[in-house]
Parts: C-alpha cells; sequence; structure tokens
C-alpha cells in the first residue's frame, strides 16, 4: 500500500473522538474492549497504518491494548481523552511527536506557558 494511501483513525469516547472526523480521520465510537477489539480487527484488515485510542478506552482495555501496541501494524497510540486529566495519554503523545519531529513541542508549550505566568507575576 502506498504511503499517501495509509488511512488514520481514532477510536473512544464522542466527546473526545467528534473533532478528528473534521481532520479527515475516521472515528468510531466506543465503549467496550470488545467494541474495540472488533474495529481495530475491521481496520487492520482495510490498512490503517495508525489508530488513536483515548486514554478513557486504554484503561478499560487493559491487558487487550498491550497485544494490539505489539503488533506493526497499526501503531496504536494513546491519546487524552476530554475531560480527563491526561497521563498516559499525554506522555505518548509527546513521545511520539518528539519521535516524529525531533521538537519536544509539548514541553515546549508548558514551558512557555510558565514564561508567561512569571512575566504576569
Amino acid at each position: 500500500m502506498d504511503r499517501m494511501e495509509q488511512k488514520v483513525g481514532v477510536i473512544g469516547d464522542w466527546e473526545s473522538i467528534a473533532g478528528f472526523r473534521a481532520l479527515g480521520l475516521s472515528i468510531a465510537e466506543v465503549s467496550t474492549a470488545d467494541e474495540a477489539d472488533t474495529v481495530l480487527n475491521a481496520w487492520t484488515e482495510d490498512g490503517y497504518a495508525v489508530v488513536f485510542v483515548t486514554e478513557a478506552l486504554a484503561q478499560v482495555m487493559g491487558e487487550r491494548l498491550a497485544d494490539w501496541r505489539l503488533r506493526y501494524l497499526p501503531a496504536v497510540i494513546v491519546i487524552p481523552s476530554a475531560g480527563l486529566e491526561p497521563f498516559l495519554g499525554r506522555h505518548e503523545l509527546r513521545t511520539a511527536i518528539r519521535k516524529a519531529t525531533g521538537i519536544d513541542l509539548i514541553g515546549q508549550r508548558e514551558r512557555t506557558r510558565r514564561d508567561i505566568q512569571e512575566c504576569d507575576t
């Protein structure tokens, strides 16, 4: 499959994934590990290269998610969920961005916020 033809999808709760549709990504609203497995299997067969999973769904999936992440494709990446304090998703997203771009964009954003707050005081 040509690199330009590879698909990207996002699965999780509606509030966390709805905006990704505007970016041209496929989305699937799921709330259980079984539903996630069904979507991941279908998207794997359809040639998806990357699937983002919300952190809340990753917690529900538990060890099942670990099995998916051992595969070469699709690359399964945990992202923060809407309305939750990010932990795992933020760290993984930061690592993926740094690996892809060579720049710690999230870390830079945190430093910029801290600098602005210091200037305001």
